[in-house]
């Protein structure tokens, strides 16, 4: 199909040449006509009065012009005949007042072409409108306003969708010849507003002209072909331009022909070549200033720009090398865009020109490249529809070359262009890992995006609902490549930090479900089963790998990773076979953990110290991380004192005898202060081992043990009381083994028929020495949350004062001073006995210590507990 051209004149007229807008009768009447009926003696020529009669008819015009066009833009009942003399009045202006509402102008001039049909031409609208566009553009409207892109693609759509001109009769065909060189004198007047030509009114008119060279219909091309070839042609013959930073549709304009070129349609094709040949030589005045700095290179490449050129624009691989080497990193990027654009199967252009363009473009040596995540969107977006084998191929060379050359950018776009992995994405991953060497940097580049922490972006908390986490996308990425038999050995090589980076990843994600579960079920639910546990059914080999992995993270100090590398490394330690020849390294790391601020590393760390101590042969290795293990003692977590005495537990139980020995004096100063810790659970834990301790001491720590066993006898008795049996039952075994152990048979006797108080008197008749410290240790369990032990305290008090001598009547008023703030208890059986104690110790100032017996104060007890007792009734009151 082939658009019909007019006749050829005489004498031909060149594309750019100016045109005299045609000839049209005016709907007013002649000013000069009616000064020739008025006045019967013609003017001069140069005369004064015929100079200013001129002006002022050209004054009479354009106020008359401005007054319609007013009226005009204010009314709304419309014809073609107004329409036309609107357009016209604008053609005659001289100049554009101020005043004037510039952007409604425009818009009117859009409205009028835009209604006119595009089934036929009938008339001159069109034509008169684009001269109405040139006149504003020569009475300086902004000529960002005339190159708006609704203004364009109204003219563009206004011409190029009217039928093809072989269908037209002789006189549309005329018309549609005369409007189609309108159109093109009103694009160079718009480009050449001043003395040179402005780039970017060029680059605007091209950026709407461009969607066109793609039309389903080859009319519409064919005229969006010419116009380029017009435009490419004049531009090719200035020198000057006004300075602008990029012409940004070149490389886009380049593919475009480039396609254009291996059309069918013989117009087409004829059009696109001459088109490049003159966009050739455009570019290289565009890039002149830094085609100079070559010096004799440039010069020759003008002048191989001036001979004939049809061997190489007829050949797609020449073309794009020779355009590709002056290509700027973005304009590259646009015409690699266009190529893949047009491998599609709903394309008009030839698939094989097109991935011709795609490999070559890829090969231009010096080529740099920007934009890398439009590319992998414009493949994810178009691969569906390219069903072509050998552009689907073309493809994947292209990806693989982008991958292993930008694979962090590559990488970071695929993961963003599906969230759930589609079928497409999908198959990205497959061809970016189909090569070992894209494949290597691919799997690095997705076992990197799982380290990096969760919160990168968005706080986890405030994730958009259904925005999965990055590491997720990476996890979901990986899903599809393992599942590919190309890659095994490149997996293989990066097992150790892929491994580690999904348990990472499946333990953070673990916690935060388990996170949401508890507040959104408002109780707390326990945590699943840790997905470290994994690692067991690894072979020695791959958890040495990983072993040798994470001790490199723990190393480094990470932040992001060191608390989840914490945990697995203490999983690890159950592996009997781990870790060989690296004892010294592990030992240092865990003293680390124990010693770490974060209290989940201190208790993964004691963690992790159990599953060690549990192994015999390790624990040699481990004694000197006793000093660590003790401090945890003093811990407010309760749960990390309970792991420490497991630990300490089975570190004594590993060791010879002398180790344990001197050991256990150590733990047994220790654990005194737990004794009465407010969780009975503790209280167990802590007094079991304390009793344990005492079968491990062997001479010469016998003795410094003994202090430490006589300091417990106090709590021990006191404890026995505890609401809680399994605590009484253990201070009372414990108490036997210190008997045992001070080889002291009488107390034996009396624990072992459970005689309290006879144990106490025995204990205080003793050691009277201690009855200080026996006072002091008692004093401390008056505040017990305990009744029975709180009056057990009382009951000891009593009987220990009475070992003080008449000097010490200050320690008496402390005494008594504690006890009186037990007559405000809320046990009344509290109340009585501390107001008898009291009375007692009162009464006990003044008479010496041996007057005082136990029997005496057993008596005198039992007298003030009657029920007539004055004291006891001022103690039961409220």
């Amino acid at each position: 199909m082939a658009e019909e051209v007019p006749k050829a004149p005489s004498k031909p007229i060149r594309a750019w040449e100016e045109m005299k807008p045609p000839q049209r009768k005016s709907w007013q009447k002649s000013p000069q006509r009616k000064q020739e009926l008025c006045v019967p003696q013609p003017f001069r020529a140069d005369s004064p009065v015929y100079c200013n009669a001129c002006l002022r008819r050209l004054d009479w015009e354009h106020k008359e012009a401005l007054d319609y066009i007013n009226a005009f833009l204010t009314s709304n009942e419309q014809d073609e005949a107004k329409n036309l003399k609107f357009l016209d009045s604008i053609s005659s202006l001289r100049s554009l007042p101020a005043f004037m509402d510039q952007v409604l102008l425009v818009e009117k001039i859009t409205e009028l072409i835009d209604h006119e049909s595009v089934d036929s031409l009938t008339g001159v609208m069109r034509q008169q409108a684009m001269l109405a566009i040139m006149k504003l553009s020569k009475v300086k409207l902004s000529v960002w306003l005339l190159t708006r892109p609704r203004l364009l693609t109204t003219c563009f759509s206004s011409i190029f969708s009217l039928p093809p001109a072989h269908t037209m009769e002789e006189v549309e065909a005329a018309l549609y010849t005369k409007t189609l060189k309108t159109m093109d004198e009103m694009l160079k007047t718009l480009v050449c507003e001043d003395k040179e030509p402005n780039l970017v009114v060029l680059q605007n008119i091209v950026k709407v002209l461009l969607p066109w060279t793609t039309s389903k219909e080859v009319h519409e091309r064919l005229r969006a072909v010419g116009r380029i070839r017009w435009l490419m042609e004049f531009m090719g013959s200035q020198c000057k331009f006004q300075e602008v930073e990029e012409f940004s549709v070149l490389g886009q304009l380049v593919g475009c022909l480039t396609l254009c070129r291996a059309e069918q349609e013989q117009e087409i094709c004829q059009s696109a070549v001459e088109g490049l040949r003159h966009l050739y030589s455009f570019m290289l005045h565009l890039k002149s200033e830094s085609l100079r700095k070559l010096g004799a290179e440039y010069r020759q490449i003008l002048k191989n720009s001036q001979v004939e050129t049809a061997f190489w624009v007829t050949n797609t691989r020449n073309i794009t090398l020779i355009f590709g080497k002056y290509l700027e990193p973005s304009e590259g990027m646009d015409f690699l865009l266009t190529a893949i654009d047009g491998m599609r199967d709903s394309s008009v252009h030839d698939a094989v020109t097109a991935r011709n363009m795609l490999r070559t473009i890829l090969e231009v040596p010096g080529l740099r490249w920007w934009r890398m995540s439009e590319a992998v969107r414009s493949i994810h977006k178009h691969l569906d529809s390219i069903s072509e084998p050998l552009a689907r191929q073309e493809l994947r060379r292209a990806l693989l070359l982008l991958g292993y050359r930008f694979s962090e950018e590559v990488v970071g776009t695929l993961l963003g262009c599906s969230l759930s992995c589609d079928s497409v994405a999908a198959e990205m991953w497959k061809m970016l890992t189909s090569q070992p060497n894209t494949s290597r940097k691919i799997l690095g580049e997705l076992v990197s995006r799982l380290q990096e922490p969760a919160r990168r972006r968005y706080q986890l908390s405030e994730r958009p609902a259904g925005f999965p986490p990055l590491a997720l996308q990476a996890t979901r990425a990986l899903y599809v490549i393992l599942q590919e038999q190309a890659c095994r050995q490149e997996v293989k090589e990066l097992f150790p930090q892929l491994y580690v980076a999904l348990l990472f990843h499946v333990t953070h994600t673990v916690q935060h479900t388990a996170s949401q579960e508890r507040e959104h079920n408002q109780e707390d639910t326990a945590a699943p089963l840790s997905p470290v546990r994994a690692m067991v059914s690894l072979n020695f080999q791959e958890r040495n790998w990983i072993f040798y992995h994470l001790m490199a993270i723990l190393s480094d100090r990470d932040d992001r990773r060191y608390v989840p590398a914490v945990a697995l490394f203490i999983q690890l330690l159950q592996c009997p076979d781990l870790g060989y020849g690296l004892e010294d390294a592990i030992v240092e790391e865990m003293s680390r953990q124990l010693r770490d601020h974060q209290t989940v590393v201190r208790w993964l760390g004691l963690k992790g110290l159990l599953n060690l101590a549990r192994l015999p042969e390790k624990v040699g290795k481990l004694q000197r991380l006793l000093p660590d293990v003790l401090e945890r003692l003093q811990e407010v977590d309760r749960a990390l004192i309970r792991k420490a005495i497991a630990v300490l537990k089975h570190l004594l139980a590993g060791m010879d005898r002398q180790s344990a020995s001197c050991a256990a004096v150590q733990v047994a100063e220790q654990l005194l202060p737990l004794f009465d810790d407010v969780t009975s659970k503790l209280r167990v834990l802590s007094i079991t081992l304390f009793k344990d301790l005492l079968e491990l001491v062997r001479w010469p720590n016998r003795s410094e043990m003994k202090e430490y066993v006589l300091q417990s006898l106090v709590p021990l008795l006191l404890l026995v009381h505890d609401e809680r049996p399994n605590v009484s039952q253990v201070c009372w075994d414990t108490l036997s083994s210190a008997a045992q152990f001070l080889r002291w048979h009488q107390l034996s006797g009396l624990i072992q028929h459970k005689e309290t108080w006879r144990i106490c008197d025995c204990l205080v008749r003793r050691y009277n020495g201690r009855a200080d410290d026996f006072l002091c240790q008692t004093m401390a369990f008056l505040q017990n949350p305990q009744t029975p032990v709180r009056e057990a305290a009382i009951r000891f008090l009593g009987l220990t004062a009475r070992q003080l001598d008449q000097g010490s009547q200050n320690k008496l008023n402390a005494i008594c001073k504690n006890l009186k703030g037990l007559q405000q208890d809320s046990k009344s059986s509290v109340r009585c006995l501390a107001s008898q104690t009291i009375f007692i110790l009162e009464a006990f100032k003044n008479q010496p210590p041996a007057c005082c017996g136990l029997w005496t104060l057993v008596h005198r007890i039992t007298t003030m507990c009657t029920e007539d007792s004055p004291l006891i009734e001022a103690a039961q009151l409220p």
